[in-house]
């Protein structure tokens, strides 16, 4: 099974459309939607997109869409610079969209693969390329499966921290590079 895996989108239309320009140009069987979809630019255009193959791809919750769900119910802004972006996405999307963003799992497996957004403890646990091999080893090693596919922290790597390997898939929408990133 040929899978395509898009990681924290956050709210680029621009770079989600060139992502599946590329995306149609292969023969995928399945997506698989990493979670961080809206909190951006443009997170109407983003969600709308998403919302059309809702049916179709595998979506995994990330902090901001928890975050956006979570202050869209309870209908409390956090205040400070997280709570005025969630604001202003939850403004900018429909009230069927908010709650489809809500149903959105923590985690997938696929072939034998765990998909999450942060960690397998936490969507905002971020196992980054410094991380200590400790730490990691900490985060991971109740997780049953041998590879673990996570985004959050935007950058693409991979690690093999005991027995167990990290791929960190990168971010469509907020890119960064780092050392010794693949």
């Amino acid at each position: 099974m040929k899978l395509a895996v898009i990681y924290d989108i956050h709210g680029n239309y621009h770079a989600l459309d060139a992502v599946f320009r590329e995306i149609e140009k292969e023969n995928i069987d399945k997506v698989i939607v990493g979670g961080d979809l809206a909190w951006g630019p443009q997170p109407r255009k983003v969600i709308d997109t998403l919302f059309i193959r809702k049916e179709d791809f595998i979506f995994i919750m990330g902090n901001s869409d928890r975050e956006i769900f979570e202050q869209y119910r309870s209908q409390n802004n956090l205040g400070g610079m997280v709570g005025e972006l969630n604001q202003w996405c939850i403004e900018q999307l429909t009230k069927e969209q908010i709650e489809w963003m809500g149903t959105f799992k923590f985690s997938h497996v696929e072939e034998g693969v765990l998909f999450i957004h942060g960690s397998p403890r936490e969507d905002i646990e971020a196992i980054r390329i410094d991380t200590p091999e400790e730490d990691v080893y900490e985060m991971v090693k109740e997780t049953e499966q041998s590879t673990i596919i996570y985004g959050h922290t935007h950058i693409q790597f991979k690690r093999n921290i005991y027995s167990k390997k990290v791929i960190n898939a990168g971010s469509v929408g907020l890119q960064s590079r780092a050392k010794g990133a693949c």
